[in-house]
């Protein structure tokens, strides 16, 4: 939505996930951690996003703030081309640009536990 601040969101959000009994983890930052919004004197909202809970695929993700309309395009380009968001982590993004905080906020994104698999090696 364009509003004062900006309201972006794709895919699901918690409410919807619980809903449909898809397990998840959590990703959240202030915009305060963007550095770009000091640098406009635009530090409110934050930014959001979904990870399931047994891989690094990317469910959903929200943004209320300056440029939340940007980051919003940038984080569908990922989802659709089916990356993880350890793409989007680390990535080297412009600085100090509104996309660098989806590196600030992935990098907050709570580890994947251990498959059996993975434990056993």
């Amino acid at each position: 939505m364009f509003t004062d601040s900006e309201l972006g969101r794709i895919e699901l959000n918690e409410t919807q996930a619980q809903r449909a009994g898809v397990d998840y983890r959590v990703a959240k930052i202030p915009m305060a951690a963007v550095l770009r919004t000091r640098t406009l004197s635009e530090p409110h909202g934050f930014l959001k996003a979904l990870v399931a809970a047994d891989s690094d695929q990317l469910l959903g993700f929200t943004a209320m703030g300056t440029g939340a309309d940007e980051l919003l395009a940038v984080v569908q380009t990922v989802m659709l081309a089916g990356l993880p968001y350890t793409a989007l982590r680390d990535s080297l993004l412009t600085h100090p640009t509104m996309a660098e905080g989806l590196n600030v906020l992935f990098t907050n994104a709570p580890v994947a536990p251990l498959s059996r698999q993975e434990k056993r090696t």
